[in-house]
């Protein structure tokens, strides 16, 4: 693998698991230093940063509730303090992972529902986002990836409506930023997956979901669904810094 990454410092919200862990893990691979995000898990965080670390990587575990205004201070804090504070508060890459869905109906969704939502999957990023600016902007390089949704571009599916709304906040948040950013040598970016397998997609046969994903696949051109393998490409110099207000989505045609 390259280490086209070495020396740089990345963060990668909600790591512990399904698509995030997979990006945290690809970076580690061409060389970046990575914090990994968790919530909720610690065991789990802590078995990514393992892999990594047994890769020849190097990682380490920041545990915050991006779904409060307190985690999200919490782990904007810890860039300053993680790898016994080499990179004296620099940040080179964010990605935006961390995400919630609540399945269901729209006019039987909960009075919470909203704040559900956006406060993980736009409010959050966008805290992040206006300090991670700030680093990156000093360095005069950066680059920011938001994990969006194949959902931030169109409703092939029923249920999802307010996940529908935040992703595609989210894609908008991208264009502008990257508006006011791209002078200062700093990209941002989305990355839209469609059907992956993953923890955050619902059970089989419920809320519109197929029996298994192969069935879900057939709904796209290449009849199948994707698997986890998103961390493939991300952030690499010097390939990526032509690219930016992009919201690249990965769907297998799904919504073509």
């Amino acid at each position: 693998m390259t280490q086209a990454l070495k020396g740089k410092l990345a963060l990668v919200t909600g790591a512990s698991r399904g698509i995030g862990a997979a990006i945290a893990a690809r970076l580690a691979r061409d060389g970046a230093s990575v914090i990994v995000h968790y919530a909720s898990s610690q065991e789990r965080a802590d078995a990514v940063v393992k892999a990594i670390r047994d890769a020849g990587g190097e990682a380490e575990a920041v545990g915050a509730n991006l779904a409060q205004s307190e985690g999200v201070k919490t782990l904007i804090d810890s860039v300053n303090d993680v790898f016994s504070g080499r990179f004296e508060g620099r940040l080179d890459i964010l990605v935006n992972n961390a995400g919630t869905v609540e399945y269901g109906p729209f006019l039987d969704s909960s009075e919470t529902s909203y704040d559900t939502h956006f406060n993980l999957n736009g409010r959050a990023p966008i805290e992040l986002l206006k300090d991670a600016a700030a680093r990156m902007v000093a360095a005069g390089l950066g680059r920011i990836i938001n994990a969006g949704s194949a959902f931030g571009e169109a409703a092939p599916l029923p249920g999802v409506t307010l996940y529908i709304a935040s992703k595609f906040a989210i894609r908008g948040f991208t264009r502008g930023l990257s508006r006011e950013l791209g002078k200062y040598g700093v990209t941002v970016n989305a990355v839209q997956p469609g059907p992956i397998d993953t923890e955050l997609a619902p059970q089989p046969g419920r809320h519109g979901r197929p029996r298994n994903d192969d069935e879900a696949g057939k709904r796209g051109p290449l009849r199948q669904a994707g698997r986890n393998r998103c961390g493939r490409g991300l952030s690499r110099e010097p390939r990526s810094r032509y690219t930016t207000g992009e919201s690249l989505t990965v769907d297998g045609g799904w919504i073509a």
